[in-house]
């Protein structure tokens, strides 16, 4: 049988395409988004003013994968456009409702193309798979989700606590899950014949706060890999000299739901020859909170996914005290550059005792302490970063594709 992968997005559905493409198992892929140069959007945009078609050029390029077969790739704009345009508008409560409405008519779409051509597996992902996955003409294939976050009621407990501390904090960047949303996942959940999970952290929270009868014996460990030929270097790692201060990054979107309040916090207790802090990132923190913290702080805001291995390469530790995640795919990627990683264990399968340091849960005096502890023991700190980068290197996209071919034949798929 083989495996049609569907999200109107892209989340990491173009690996998990390529992965069952170079197993001989892709049916196709369905997506909003596909840029090659027999595209459509990039046709039309050749007629337009010569400093349009740049920037549409570039934008478009962000949705390049050059390895997957173009023939096998099924792009659809119309249901990724209009959210994408009405979020840049700013108009964010429109952007949700077409993000509502197209993923299910996205998914109508999908099993329209199964029904026709099945019988598929199909491999879908959370928040626009429950329209695919409970369409009578799906009725014979065998669904895999893939649970790219923690169950949505966790997130909104972990919110509540966030907000007696730190709610000012909270901004634009960490909403709460709607009800409709969590019925959708349930809905996503009872489809399913199996759910891949990122992390141990996503299937506990799923086994703790979901009533779906026998959701927790579908749940299957599936880790993420990072793009090794963006981020793995050969480059030795120059170690972190005594008289100079420790170079710490936060990649991400710069948010309280990422932990970026307790960095801050415990940035603010270090001495500035000692530790030097940089986000990376889109910014969803108030501009007067984050005004606070200018002096000690390199703000550099979101950059393309091209600049950021150089950048990392400049750091030696990633810090990513995350209360709620999937699994961050920007911890391989900073291990594989050569970073040791201070993280929470709801950020993700990440550093192990030998490359970092996993913290019971986010707080700025437990991430100042881990800080100290990397400042004060560099020999320490350069094992880490040795030790992350050989880890990282099991990780990578090979380990990704035979994970999925073991997974495809315990199922019988």
């Amino acid at each position: 049988m083989q495996v049609a992968v569907f999200h109107p997005g892209t989340q990491h559905s173009r690996q998990t395409a390529l992965a069952l493409q170079e197993l001989g198992r892709l049916a196709f892929l369905a997506t909003g988004l596909f840029d090659h140069p027999d595209d459509a959007l990039r046709q039309l945009a050749q007629r337009l003013p010569q400093g349009l078609v740049r920037q549409i050029e570039g934008e478009l390029a962000r949705f390049a994968f050059a390895r997957l077969d173009a023939d096998k790739v099924r792009a659809m704009p119309a249901y990724e456009l209009p959210e994408r345009i009405a979020a840049r508008l700013g108009a964010r409560r429109l952007a949700g409702m077409l993000d509502t409405g197209l993923n299910r008519a996205f998914g109508r779409k999908v099993a329209t193309m199964a029904g026709a051509e099945g019988p598929l597996a199909l491999w879908g992902y959370d928040g626009s798979s429950a329209s695919a996955f409970t369409d009578k003409r799906t009725r014979d294939c065998y669904k895999i989700l893939d649970r790219t976050t923690a169950d949505s009621r966790s997130w909104n407990l972990e919110r509540e606590r966030i907000a007696e501390t730190h709610g000012d904090w909270l901004g634009g960047g960490s909403p709460a899950w709607s009800k409709h949303r969590i019925e959708r996942d349930d809905i996503e959940f009872d489809a399913a014949d199996t759910i891949v999970c990122g992390s141990p952290f996503v299937m506990q929270t799923i086994r703790e706060h979901s009533p779906v009868p026998g959701v927790a014996d579908k749940l299957e460990l599936l880790p993420y890999c990072f793009d090794a030929d963006l981020f793995a270097s050969e480059e030795p790692i120059a170690p972190a000299a005594k008289e100079e201060p420790v170079r710490f990054l936060f990649a991400g979107q710069v948010s309280a739901r990422k932990g970026v309040q307790h960095l801050l916090e415990a940035i603010e207790c270090l001495p500035a020859s000692d530790a030097r802090l940089t986000l990376l990132g889109p910014v969803a923190v108030p501009d007067k909170i984050l005004a606070r913290y200018r002096d000690r702080v390199d703000i550099v805001g979101p950059v393309s996914r091209s600049e950021v291995p150089a950048i990392m390469r400049q750091h030696h530790a990633l810090v990513f005290p995350s209360h709620n995640e999937g699994s961050a795919v920007v911890l391989l990627e900073a291990m594989a550059s050569g970073l040791a990683v201070i993280q929470t264990a709801a950020s993700g399968m990440g550093a192990s005792a030998k490359s970092g340091l996993v913290l019971e849960r986010p707080s700025a005096g437990l991430v100042e302490q881990a800080m100290r502890r990397l400042i004060d023991d560099r020999e320490m700190l350069q094992a880490m970063r040795e030790a992350a980068k050989a880890e990282a290197a099991a990780r990578d996209f090979s380990a990704y594709r035979a994970s999925i071919a073991t997974l495809l034949e315990r199922k019988g798929i």
